[in-house]
């Protein structure tokens, strides 16, 4: 018995592939679920597909990676030209950074970064002394006749204004004269008083 030919490029009914523009011609697998008396069908792009990887690209590891079933896993990484959404200028989200992203730290395909690596480091290092600020508030709060806390309230918000131009310059002064008045000979007191009127 002859068998008939399949025509050329025709698909068997539970191989499809999708055409990526990075990745390039994507296998498909076919999932099926019962639910009701009716089936429902939907296509996953193969996780354990290995394209031909660029030059300069990293390979993923697929099993590492979070994300959604409908979604084009990361079978490799390759260096990527971004703007940054504070200073404005082009960055780069290297490929391995990338591979850090979603395989280490497990981000969602959606999480990238906005802001290049150096205003990153700004707004960690603003957060850094936002956090100093509500410290400094909360130790003035325990125990209102301790200087070094108000001392350190009236550096924490000058630092924080001369690094985001934010801050209460009037709280930072009078916690600089309360640490003067409860400790005459406190470090600096007088120095972050005029550091702050400075600024005002």
């Amino acid at each position: 018995m002859r068998h008939r030919k399949k025509p050329r490029g025709q698909m068997r009914p539970d191989q499809r592939w999708s055409q990526h523009p990075l990745y390039g011609r994507v296998p498909l697998i076919r999932h099926a679920r019962e639910d009701g008396g009716k089936t429902h069908e939907w296509w996953q792009c193969d996780p354990a597909f290995k394209p031909k990887l660029p030059r300069g690209a990293v390979a993923g590891d697929v099993e590492k990676q979070v994300f959604c079933e409908y979604y084009v896993p990361k079978y490799f990484y390759v260096d990527e030209t971004r703007r940054c959404f504070q200073c404005g200028n082009e960055f780069i989200f290297s490929a391995r950074e990338q591979k850090y992203w979603y395989e280490t730290r497990k981000f969602h395909f959606h999480s990238v970064p906005i802001r290049c690596a150096s205003c990153r480091r700004q707004r960690r290092s603003e957060h850094a002394l936002r956090e100093q600020v509500g410290s400094a508030r909360r130790a003035v709060e325990a125990d209102s006749q301790d200087p070094a806390a108000h001392l350190a309230l009236a550096r924490a918000i000058v630092e924080l204004h001369e690094r985001t131009g934010t801050g209460g310059l009037d709280e930072a002064i009078a916690a600089a004269r309360k640490a003067a008045r409860l400790w005459p000979n406190a470090p600096g007191a007088a120095d972050l008083e005029a550091r702050a009127r400075a600024r005002r």
